[in-house]
Formats: structure tokens, sequence, C-alpha cells
């Protein structure tokens, strides 16, 4: 009773500090406090729009793939520092179901401003991008079709949408070609003799056209289950990292830049095989920036084993196709997380994972033989004590993991320590890979 005293004496003093705070021009009730917050009024209108088209049969068709996948994006179109709304929805049984619609904002709120339609039963994927240079975006959407069928479409946005370009793709993505000019459209898929290619469209006087195309290494159905990663060579060129998977378990990954003298290349092809020389056993690696310094290493994995950890070199490429080891890593897949091999111990490395005891893996790493540290991923009840036992110290706290390790004599000689350890010990981001980059 007394804390129920002492709770309600607060509020009311609270209520009086709020008061005077106001100059005494505070006129809500107490019911206002405590009430959720309202809808901004430029967005109420929207929302009432909105929910009178779900009324009459539509639904929400937010994208299934990529980057962007609200039903309600909230995205600057036209570059006058305003967002637009683009609302995903979907009206069954009308002859073109799929409806991309974009409001603007105006005197009265937002206004219809046009919408895009399409057959079909979902989207793909949608981007918004600056394909012709004018400091507006297009609106770029990966149409599915049917479970066999996908287009992409390119449309200016204005009181109409204005379809600049669409062709059938299996992965498409927009990249930069050069510091000077719009980025292009790639559209990766097979052509009418089956064989794949990347087309690049380009902005060229008033038309968005097929400017480049160059030959891939992986069929669609192996680039299906691999990646598309937009990057960067070694002196700052943009590039593009297409990744398919054979049946193999192969990575075979080709890299697409661009030239003065040879246009959009695959810089890593072989002449003579018409592939690319870029295989390396498939680990559920992709392309990125392992080391921070800004240009995307292809990850090569150990031939070794069949499991998914493993330790992996890193090598960056040049515009003319030569290569460079710039890092050594252990991803442990299983556990989440990633070592950075020190750049003296490349080469020299090997590891031992086990399970020591229900709900704890121990990886161990070894330099010349010889036991350095441990590494342990710990799940189970006793985890909180299990990490600091014996000479472990914690690294990292997960909901239900915690990570641990250990060093072992000899490791200071080898130049580590526990805050060079905690320093190169990394959680590992979930590649989350969308059906476009």
């Amino acid at each position: 009773m007394k804390r129920n005293i002492k709770r309600f004496t607060l509020l009311v003093m609270l209520l009086a500090a709020l008061c005077v705070l106001s100059a005494c021009g505070f006129n809500s009730t107490v019911e206002d406090l405590f009430a959720l917050p309202s809808v901004p009024d430029e967005y109420t209108g929207l929302n009432e729009q909105i929910n009178e088209m779900l009324s009459n049969g539509y639904e929400y068709a937010p994208p299934t793939a990529g980057q962007n996948i609200q039903s309600v994006q909230m995205e600057d179109l036209d570059g006058d520092g305003t967002p637009e709304a683009v609302v995903f929805l979907r009206k069954p049984n009308d002859e073109k179901p799929m409806k991309v619609m974009v409001f603007q904002q105006g005197d009265a709120g937002y206004e219809r401003l046009c919408t895009v339609e399409s057959s079909g039963n979902s989207i793909d994927s949608v981007y918004y991008e600056d394909l012709t240079g004018d400091g507006s975006n297009e609106l770029v959407v990966g149409w599915k079709i049917s479970s066999t069928v996908q287009t992409v479409a390119a449309y200016n946005i204005g009181r109409e949408a204005i379809p600049l370009m669409s062709s059938s793709y299996t992965r498409f993505a927009v990249q930069e070609l050069n510091s000077y000019n719009p980025p292009g459209l790639f559209v990766l898929r097979s052509d009418s003799d089956g064989t794949p290619v990347a087309e690049v469209y380009t902005w060229q006087t008033n038309i968005l056209a097929v400017t480049y195309r160059c030959g891939l290494s992986s069929t669609m159905v192996d680039l299906g289950r691999g990646s598309v990663v937009k990057g960067t060579l070694m002196g700052e060129r943009p590039a593009l990292f297409v990744t398919g998977i054979n049946d193999s378990g192969r990575a075979v990954t080709d890299i697409l830049t661009w030239s003065i003298s040879s246009g959009v290349t695959n810089l890593t092809m072989d002449e003579d095989t018409g592939k690319t020389s870029v295989i390396y056993p498939y680990r559920q690696l992709i392309p990125q920036d392992m080391n921070e310094d800004g240009v995307t290493e292809v990850p090569c994995p150990d031939e070794w084993g069949t499991g998914n950890d493993t330790l992996t070199y890193w090598v960056q490429y040049t515009r003319t196709g030569r290569s460079s080891t710039v890092a050594q890593t252990y991803h442990c897949q299983s556990g989440g997380w990633y070592f950075l091999i020190p750049d003296s111990w490349r080469g020299r490395v090997s590891v031992e994972s086990a399970e020591t005891v229900a709900g704890e893996n121990q990886v161990t790493l070894y330099v010349d033989e010889k036991p350095l540290l441990s590494l342990y991923t710990i799940t189970n009840d006793s985890r909180e004590n299990r990490a600091v036992m014996g000479d472990r110290f914690l690294l990292r706290r997960q909901p239900g993991t915690i990570y641990a390790a250990e060093l072992y004599d000899g490791a200071a000689w080898y130049g580590m320590d526990a805050q060079r350890l905690k320093d190169n010990f990394h959680m590992a981001a979930t590649v989350w890979q969308p059906s476009n980059s």
C-alpha cells in the first residue's frame, strides 16, 4: 500500500513539473499523457487510401527478395528531398494483379501519382537507381511471372510510369561502370541459343539499351544457386562478382568490369576454354571485403574436408586479372564466427575441431604443428561457468551462446596475446543472399 501511495505521489509531482515547464499552458488531460502517438497528418491520408484499397479486395504483396522487402517503402524518386510512398499490392483475379502504386506528397497530403502493373503472382525484387543520370531514381522491378519466367523492367516515374526496358532474367544488378556515367543494369540470362550471358543496359541518347554483352561461365541453374555481388577491384575499379555453384560443389566466379578499350569484359575468363579460372570449393562464403581495405576478395577455401568450417584464403584482383592473396581466416560456419589469421601464420596453420562436452565445441589452432589457442562455442546450461573455467576467458555473449578462448604456452612467442585474439575474433554476418545484390 505504501508503495502504491509513493508511486501516485511521484506521478502527481511529474504532472506538476510538466505544467510548470509549459508555463501553465498545458491543457491536456491525464488520458492524453498515456495515449499512443498519433500518425502524422501527412501520412493519415495515405494510410486511409491504403486501407480503403485493402477493404476493396487488394492485399499487400511486398517483394520476396532483395534489400527492399517492405509493403510500403519511402523513397525520394524525383530527387526533391521529399520521399514518395511506394506501395506493393496484389488484386487477385485482375488481368494484371500485381500493382506498384507510387504516391507523391502534395498540398493535401499524399496523392496517387501513378501505378505500375504486371501479370504474374509476385514481385521478386525492387531497386531504386538513377540509370539516366538526371538526378531522379528509376524504379527497377523484377516481376515473377511464373515458376520459370521472370522479367526485369525499369520505369521512369512521373504522372505516368514510362517503361525504359524489359528483359527476361535469372539475376540482375545495377553497378557503376566508371565515375562519370550513370550505372549500368546488368541482366544475367540465357540467350536464344542457351548460352549464359551478361547483357549491360546503359543510357544512350534517350534510350536504355544493351550496350555491352559478355559470356558467363555458369549455367542459369548454377547461377540460381550462387550469388551476384557488387564490389571493387584493386585501384578502386568497380566490378560485378558473378558466382555459380555447379553440381560438383565448386564456386565458379566470373568478374565483370569495364575498360575504355574493351567495354564490359569478363576479366577472369580463359580465352581457350571459355570459362573462368576462378574456381574454388563452395563453403557458403561469397565475395566480400574481408580485410576492410575497400577491395572485394574472393574466398578460396581449403580443398580438404566436406564441411563449411574451414580455413580460407581471400584473394583480390586487379583490372587486368592479376590476383593477390591478402588474408586468411578460419570460418566456423556452424558456430557463426570467424578468426582472422595473423599474416605471419599464413600457410602454417592447421585446425582441429571437436565437441568436448554436450553443447560445447572446441576449435584448436596449430602453427607449425604446435597448439597455440582454442576457441569455444558454448550453448549448454553451464556456459557461464565453462566460459571462464581454468585459463579460459570470455570473448562474446550472444543469446543462448557464449564464446570463449584459451591461450597455450608458446602463443606469446608467435605474437598472440589475449587482446590480439579478441581483436581477430569476429562474429560472421549472416550471409543473406537475395536474388540480387
